[in-house]
């Protein structure tokens, strides 16, 4: 069984918030909604007078993806083969997608599951539910729609399993994450926009072997 490979699903990969992390703070005003109240990020590593901690107050240990920086319109690309199970407009995470791999991997301790990758706060969506996709297909584009302190994509990976009816579950969804895990390891440090490029030559790469091996048999 292969090891989980992700591509970097938008260019460049500067990430401003990590896995498990929590910078990001939101008014502290329990008479309004919590998707109506601003959010902003720490300041030295503390939150600003009038604002607290906005994981908690969503149930979350920490952040469950990785904020990459983005501008408002940037192209986001898939980071793996798969099918559209999320395209969903929630409050906290504005417009988003989720995309289901059609392959277990090997996840290191995680052990081998499917994979759910989810991309949040975009501006618009290119994809539809049930659609399927390769990797390195558009599938939206960036911005900061839900609980957002402004432009960038939230990327996140979760190990997941399939019932009996075809549904999915996550794996972990007790850990204090809502099942995701740090996808950082997993990267294959290339760009999923490249994704038809680089799979060409290796595929090219592999026929040229091939023919290689059948001269010396």
């Amino acid at each position: 069984m292969a090891r989980l490979n992700l591509f970097f699903p938008i260019k460049p990969w500067i990430v401003g918030q990590g896995f498990g992390l929590s910078l990001a703070c939101t008014e502290d005003t329990p008479e309004v909604p919590i998707t109506k109240r601003k959010v902003i990020g720490k300041i030295n590593g503390v939150c600003p007078v009038g604002y607290i901690e906005l994981y908690p107050l969503l149930g979350m240990a920490g952040h469950t993806g990785v904020d990459v920086q983005a501008y408002s319109g940037q192209p986001v690309y898939a980071s793996i083969d798969g099918k559209v199970q999320e395209v969903q407009t929630e409050p906290e995470r504005g417009l988003g997608v989720g995309i289901v791999s059609h392959n277990r991997y090997e996840m290191d301790s995680w052990g081998e599951h499917y994979v759910k990758t989810r991309y949040w706060h975009f501006k618009g969506i290119n994809v539809t539910l049930g659609q399927e996709v390769k990797a390195g297909d558009l599938i939206g584009w960036a911005d900061n729609t839900g609980l957002s302190a402004g432009d960038h994509l939230h990327d996140e990976l979760k190990p997941v399993e399939f019932n009996v009816d075809g549904s999915h579950y996550n794996v972990f969804q007790t850990n204090g994450f809502y099942g995701a895990i740090n996808p950082e390891p997993f990267r294959n440090k290339f760009y999923a926009q490249d994704a038809e490029a680089i799979i060409g030559v290796l595929r090219a790469i592999v026929e040229v072997l091939t023919k290689l091996i059948a001269l010396f048999k």
